[in-house]
């Protein structure tokens, strides 16, 4: 084609679909489309409750000529609070596009067409797609603007390989004030009155606003910003009113929750804020007090609010720069103003910069560009460079770049080049809009989990002499992990004795792979497991259960039916207190139990971020050379369990279950920071290996890993029977333990946001029966 070396945009248009299946309880489902093109990923909107669902979404895609796609791959999904039921999917090549391109997308013969979804138990549902390709060749260098059917929209999806199609927006929050504190009794002296503040916690993000001295009803007017990711669209906002205690460490007095789906719905997407403050929404929410018992106050918390989607903070960020390098205040920048302003932005050439104004059939040394030509066509460049920092890809240079500040033009923090772009245009835009009327300050926002937020400072020494440091993905005793569900980072409880012992054991002895330590490690398991095995051992399940804040509600037996604390430790749980993601669809990988989850999709990466043991291998784990080379270049999950969660694990995947093969061993913490240290804890440790031959899946290992205070892994399902996804598998006896799934190479994927979580390294908390990832191929 004549187009070589120039790009082409291809546009998509997903128009309805006809007789999708009910997946929800209703008899409804809520549909939506991700249309895969090479390396982007777009996605329609969701339309609640409807089988015949009408999106009219329009996605444009900037393909290179020379290495097109050959296909795009659309896919309906159901959306669900938890996750998402598939419901089908089809391609459409695109081969006989790039041989002769004679079809705009406005021309008459350009028709919608019907497409039925693959892989459907019901073959009439149907999508209306339409696509056509257009070339850009008149974009750059022939000073020719593109006509209107032919440009490309500033709110555009930019390729999800770049870095920033994963940010949905900024929310922006002020808490203003609470009333009718119920008044609290000092620990010293006999004040009853309060010096309240908050904590605000969301998703990986938590900040704390200052405190205000005796007052049952304070005014902070303090005021946040936290950037809302895709996958944290249903997460919840967290407020928790704490009373700082001089002797007590801080009480938690109220909190409540706020969903981020009510910003997200309430921002205005057809308008361009002029300051952050600008639409701010008033909220008044109801605070639940944590000791109802005691007071009949009905406290409230204010809050304002507001959410800024990121395609308006981009061009707030092109405003504000323009604005800034506008030397002669006309709203207009000529080829000088423009350059000066580009070189600090980044390293565009003359050439890339004459472009802009060559775009618009104006001459680079007479012509002038307005502020909203300027945004086209730094949007435009914004797409094509395709990645946070790469280069261009037309051949001019290899070190050219769009942004790459060193510092902030308004505030100029220094060192902004080693940030994403996503962050540079999200920290100039919060500074460009400077109106904040009553504010005195920015919270403070490098806790890590709500309950550090709130520690005083004499007990944050005391964690960090005792357990380490504190932070996430830290090397210490302190587990923090993200709550998938609610999108709250949460440090898990442990017993102060173990998280000592733990330290000292794996960070201050030498030897740890000792007989004296291992023989500890087994008397210390064996003595527990018979200790919790004794009718006296009652007594403690009532202490157990405060500690840890379970939810008695969803045992099975009443308390007083069991008759030692391992039966109350491996209890069942109410059919309704889990549920099967996905029911219908096999392809669709559960977790096997109630776990903090970590993922990879190679097992070379577990070993580099995660599993540090010097003689790890999958031999050694599984202690099969045959079947460890079936897994060579295949995926990995570990499955921790901690004391405080239901013991019993479960199928991830539809297969035939083989022989467990039960391997002896050491009784080693599963605890993260032995696993990244360098003894090879799973190979050490009591296991027993079990393989599923899966039609989705292939051969699928399921290995479950004894640790400290374990005293036994029992099975309660059938060798060489047909076993089905959610079904139970056995369960653990007292204590800490893990499950490792291994799946053969290409074989399926992991969720997106379990992923990223991962390479943090930081463990996301999932239930049984939750969709953790799914198989590549079709059967």
């Amino acid at each position: 084609m004549s187009s070589q070396g120039f790009n082409v945009v291809l546009r998509v248009d997903v128009i309805q679909a006809q007789g999708l299946a009910a997946k929800d309880r209703n008899g409804f489902s809520d549909p939506y489309v991700v249309v895969t093109i090479g390396d982007e990923t777009h996605q329609t909107q969701v339309i609640n409750k409807n089988l015949s669902p009408r999106w009219d979404a329009s996605f444009d895609a900037i393909i290179n000529p020379q290495n097109p796609p050959r296909e795009i791959l659309f896919t309906c999904w159901d959306k669900d609070l938890l996750g998402k039921d598939f419901l089908g999917e089809f391609k459409v090549s695109l081969e006989h596009h790039w041989k002769d391109i004679t079809v705009g997308y406005n021309d008459t013969g350009n028709k919608p067409k019907w497409y039925a979804l693959e892989n459907t138990s019901r073959p009439k549902e149907q999508i209306s797609a339409n696509t056509h390709v257009e070339s850009n060749e008149n974009y750059y260098g022939h000073g020719k603007r593109p006509s209107d059917s032919s440009s490309i929209s500033l709110s555009s999806t930019v390729s999800s390989s770049s870095g920033r199609s994963n940010i949905l927006g900024l929310t922006f929050l002020e808490v203003t004030k609470a009333e009718d504190l119920p008044p609290e009794k000092a620990a010293v002296g006999s004040k009853f009155d309060m010096d309240p503040f908050v904590v605000i916690s969301f998703s990986k993000q938590t900040f704390r606003t200052r405190t205000i001295q005796h007052c049952l009803n304070p005014t902070w007017n303090e005021k946040l910003y936290f950037t809302v990711k895709q996958h944290e669209s249903n997460f919840f906002i967290k407020f928790s009113v704490y009373d700082q205690d001089r002797i007590s460490f801080n009480d938690l007095i109220a909190d409540c929750q706020f969903p981020i789906q009510a910003l997200i719905a309430s921002a205005d997407s057809n308008q361009l804020p002029k300051n952050i403050n600008e639409g701010m929404v008033e909220y008044v929410m109801p605070l639940e007090l944590r000791t109802k018992e005691k007071y009949d106050n009905l406290p409230k918390l204010w809050i304002r609010g507001r959410f800024i989607p990121f395609e308006h903070l981009r061009h707030q960020f092109w405003h504000a720069l323009a604005k800034l390098y506008d030397s002669d205040e006309n709203g207009v920048l000529n080829f000088v103003e423009l350059s000066t302003m580009v070189n600090s932005l980044g390293s565009l050439t003359d050439r890339s910069i004459e472009g802009f104004f060559m775009r618009y059939n104006k001459d680079p040394r007479t012509g002038e560009l307005t502020f909203e030509e300027l945004c086209e066509c730094l949007e435009q460049r914004l797409l094509e460079e395709g990645s946070n920092t790469a280069s261009i890809n037309n051949g001019e240079t290899d070190t050219e770049h769009l942004v790459e500040l060193t510092e902030c033009p308004f505030c100029h923090k220094p060192n902004l080049q080693k940030h994403s772009v996503a962050d540079t245009i999200t920290h100039v835009a919060i500074c460009a809009s400077t109106d904040w009327e009553n504010v005195d300050k920015f919270i403070v926002g490098d806790f890590v989990t709500e309950s550090q937020a709130q520690r005083k400072w004499i007990s944050k020494i005391i964690s960090k002499v005792g357990y380490g440091s504190f932070r996430v993905g830290a090397n210490n005793a302190n587990i923090i992990v993200q709550d998938r569900i609610t999108g709250q980072l949460v440090e898990e409880k442990m017993p102060t004795y173990i998280r000592l012992g733990i330290r000292l054991l794996y960070k201050g002895v030498k030897q740890v792979e000792a007989k004296t330590t291992k023989r500890l490690l087994e008397t210390l398991s064996i003595k527990q497991g018979k200790k919790y095995n004794s009718p006296s051992s009652i007594n403690d399940i009532p202490s157990f259960i405060a500690f840890h804040q379970l939810n008695v509600n969803e045992v099975l037996a009443p308390l007083e039916s069991f008759k030692n604390f391992n039966e109350f430790f491996y209890r069942k749980l109410k059919p309704d207190a889990r549920t099967l993601d996905s029911p219908n669809d096999p392809r669709v990988i559960v977790s096997p139990a109630d776990c903090r989850m970590m993922a990879f999709s190679r097992i070379d990466e577990a070993t580099n971020i995660w599993i540090k043991g010097q003689n790890f291998s999958l031999e050694r784990l599984l202690e099969n050379q045959d079947a460890a080379e079936q897994f060579h270049g295949g995926s990995l999950g570990i499955f921790r369990l901690a004391p405080q969660d239901y013991h019993r694990f479960h199928f991830p995947v539809d297969g035939l279950l083989g022989e467990p093969l039960h391997i002896k061993g050491a009784y080693y913490t599963v605890n993260p920071m032995a696993i990244r240290s360098e003894l090879d804890v799973y190979g050490e440790n009591k296991r027993a290996v079990s393989y599923i031959e899966s039609t989705q899946f292939g051969k699928v290992a399921y290995v479950t890993i004894g640790a400290m205070m374990v005293g036994s892994i029992e099975f309660t399902s059938k060798p060489h029977s047909h076993v089905k996804r959610f079904e139970e598998h056995g369960y653990f006896a007292f204590g800490g333990s893990t499950v490792i799934l291994l799946f053969q190479k290409d074989k399926m994927e992991w969720d997106e946001d379990i992923l990223a979580n991962s390479q943090q390294p930081l463990e996301t908390l999932v239930r049984v029966g939750m969709h953790v990832g799914r198989a590549t191929a079709l059967y």
